[in-house]
């Protein structure tokens, strides 16, 4: 069990059921002003005690982002609506053990492609009916909508998460060096070609090799190559291998896996190795080791989400003003460039279904995100949580952690960002099986063609197991999700 942390607001003593609430804050927007309405509504009636307490499973680098600086938001919702938030500090691994071990949670963060599984496991609850009750919807407007929320909050046509996080992949390079003349001058010389921004992955290749000069203290790239995630940096590169995207099932849940596109993608993946620090490919070296290294100046390239932009132009990063964020390559594919991207990590919000306080943990939720709120959440500095919302790109705060320039890349690959993992019961299993394999060949001890056959033949076992109709069946829910924005 996790150590428990209670914040307790200043005046939280002074609450009771007589207790005057204060009015809801000018940056308040609609959404957030009828979440409070409906709890002080439910603390009317009666049906919610005055004083109840909410307990919030949330992960260490959660906390400045949905709690605020000096706990102002935590603070300004209490007095809102006097339900005093518990912190209850999760660690970081997959929140479905943390689900299973700590049922006393009333909200937690999940990443996208852990939904299935926690559905199927009835560990969270659907908020689709709170929805409807409440008369709420996911916006997606360009002006203050959220950001591609169908794919940050549905398993098939079941709503089960609140969007709080976004985390589609961005190429980081050192726009110092691909601005430098004589660099340009030795890329042309080397590679017949200016030095530019990489249209396909193969080009990526080229110039993270031309970059990659240890002896100086300066490594091509610095990708993650650890186990646990291995898939978040193969799958664009899997998913761009075919027009208008690649699959990674056919309808009868065969994995085309062995495709000449999917063993290209793996020998894509397994290439940059060679140009990466020593022992990339030890376990846990992470994003902790990679994004230092590129902040530090260390490396030339790297990929990571929109917070990596957060490390990289805060003062004392070697890079500050030194970097660029850019689309991700593609695979040129019958005379056209085909690139997609897809979601990783995130930290998005879901109520599990032992709840004691489900529907003021919705409430809270809603509150939390709404289009004022968050953007008061997103710019607070050191947080783990980045924009979700269309409006917290122009928002000035915003805007000055990451970088204008960053967020006009963000915002633009979210039109080619396909669902996150495999969407299907037992995504853990399939992830686990493509992570071990392609790590294998990360490590030299298999090739490419081969990893991908042992997966190949791995996944078909976990279908077999789980049962081969139903997965079927989610797999078309879940295929029907892409494309969508192309």
């Amino acid at each position: 069990m996790p150590s428990r942390k209670i914040l307790v607001p200043l005046f939280a003593a002074a609450l009771c059921a007589s207790a005057v609430l204060v009015a809801p804050a000018a940056s308040a927007g609609e959404q957030a002003f009828k979440a409070v309405a409906a709890v002080r509504k439910l603390i009317a009636s009666g049906e919610v005690p005055a004083g109840s307490r909410l307990t919030l499973g949330f992960k260490q680098g959660n906390m400045n982002a949905f709690l605020g600086n000096d706990l102002a938001l935590q603070k300004e919702w209490e007095s809102l609506t006097g339900i005093v938030l518990d912190v209850l500090i999760v660690p970081q691994q997959p929140i479905r053990e943390t689900l299973r071990s700590t049922p006393d949670i009333d909200i937690a963060v999940a990443r996208n492609h852990e939904y299935p599984d926690l559905l199927a496991d009835g560990l969270i609850t659907e908020v689709g009916p709170f929805m409807a009750e409440y008369g709420y919807r996911f916006d997606d407007n360009a002006n203050d909508g959220y950001i591609r929320p169908e794919l940050q909050s549905r398993v098939g046509e079941r709503t089960v998460a609140i969007p709080a996080d976004g985390d589609v992949v961005l190429l980081y390079l050192r726009r110092d060096l691909m601005d430098d003349a004589q660099e340009q001058a030795a890329f042309r010389k080397a590679y017949g070609r200016p030095l530019a921004v990489p249209k396909t992955w193969a080009e990526y290749e080229e110039l993270v090799r031309f970059f990659h000069r240890p002896a100086q203290g300066l490594y091509g790239v610095a990708e993650e190559r650890d186990e646990e995630g291995a898939w978040m940096n193969w799958m664009p590169r899997f998913l761009s291998s075919a027009a208008p995207h690649a699959e990674l099932f056919d309808e009868q849940m065969r994995p085309r896996l062995t495709t000449p596109g999917a063993v290209a993608a793996t020998e894509s993946y397994v290439a940059l190795v060679k140009y990466s620090p020593p022992g990339i490919t030890d376990p846990g070296r992470n994003y902790n080791f990679t994004l230092p290294l590129f902040a530090q100046g260390k490396a030339f390239a790297t990929l990571n989400t929109i917070a990596g932009a957060r490390m990289f132009n805060s003062e004392g990063s070697t890079v500050r003003g030194k970097f660029v964020a850019v689309s991700l390559p593609g695979t040129r594919v019958d005379n056209r460039i085909v690139r997609q991207n897809t979601l990783i990590y995130g930290n998005n919000l879901v109520i599990p279904r032992s709840a004691r306080n489900a529907r003021l943990a919705f409430l809270y939720a809603m509150w939390l995100t709404d289009p004022d709120v968050s953007t008061r959440s997103i710019g607070v500095a050191g947080g783990f949580a980045d924009p979700y919302r269309w409006n917290h790109l122009r928002d000035a705060r915003v805007r000055k952690i990451y970088t204008p320039e960053t967020l006009e890349t963000f915002g633009a690959e979210w039109a080619v960002t396909q669902p996150a993992g495999t969407g299907l019961r037992g995504d853990a299993l399939y992830l686990a099986a493509l992570d071990r394999n392609l790590t294998a060949a990360a490590r030299g001890e298999i090739g490419a063609q081969e990893a991908m056959s042992r997966t190949a033949t791995e996944w078909e076992q976990i279908t077999e197991k789980l049962g081969r109709a139903e997965q079927i069946r989610q797999w078309a829910e879940f295929r029907r999700q892409f494309g969508k924005r192309q």
